[in-house]
């Protein structure tokens, strides 16, 4: 009893606020980090055109065959999808732009959530004319010139496979032009950095499948278990 009451006077008269955990103790959620490695890609990068009225109507024509090549560690992106709990992916805040530069889409691969702005901007001295076949997001934006944007709204997709549904593009002017908007129903998710790298921080606790997609290639799924304060790892390798 003596005890119980010397502890109590102790506690009032400090003047430090009582606090069972240490202050150096960092409370966060988990995160999922890793690398990817992706096997070297190749873009014929032929710009040819549909037509010669379209040709006429192009204020400059675009230029002759040429071969690049790509990093396609930059075409990934990595998504984390609960399976232990629901989430619901609120369309982003800002819009998100898909150039057409150089008869070419920048960047190949977009990532959105359902509901998503998406605005084509045409950043060529020539015309392009955006479309998909889709089912579900099916659309064609027309001829727009130089310093155009278009917007266009994401929409649901019934037919999305893990939770990931690739809607292509193409112009149906520059035939070799092709690109991808990847319509995720997850919050979490990332494109890789320049070294392979990823990260997928603040993640809630949970069981989760961490999802690497990539357009040349098979989907890759793995299964991981997130807790408070814990950084998994993983290593994932596309063939």
């Amino acid at each position: 009893m003596h005890f119980f009451i010397l502890l109590v006077a102790f506690l009032v008269g400090s003047d430090q606020p009582y606090n069972p955990v240490s202050d150096s103790t960092e409370f966060r959620n988990g995160e999922v980090r890793g690398t990817v490695v992706v096997p070297a890609t190749s873009n014929r990068n032929q710009n040819r055109f549909r037509g010669r009225a379209y040709r006429n109507r192009t204020s400059q024509q675009a230029t002759e065959e040429s071969a690049t090549v790509s990093n396609p560690l930059l075409d990934v992106v990595i998504s984390a999808h609960p399976t232990s709990f629901q989430v619901e992916a609120e369309p982003l805040p800002d819009p998100i732009q898909v150039i057409q530069k150089d008869a070419t889409f920048i960047p190949t691969v977009t990532p959105v959530t359902v509901g998503s702005i998406v605005q084509f901007v045409n950043d060529d001295p020539f015309f392009h004319n955006v479309f998909s076949l889709t089912p579900g997001a099916r659309f064609n934006i027309g001829r727009r010139p130089k310093g155009d944007v278009y917007s266009k709204e994401i929409p649901q997709l019934s037919w999305k496979v893990q939770g990931i549904g690739p809607i292509n593009l193409y112009c149906d002017i520059h035939s070799q032009m092709s690109a991808v908007i990847l319509s995720l129903d997850t919050p979490y998710f990332t494109k890789l950095n320049e070294d392979g790298s990823f990260t997928l921080p603040e993640l809630p606790d949970g069981e989760y499948e961490i999802r690497a997609y990539h357009p040349k290639f098979e989907l890759i799924s793995r299964k991981v278990i997130v807790r408070q304060g814990e950084i998994v790892e993983l290593d994932l390798i596309f063939s």
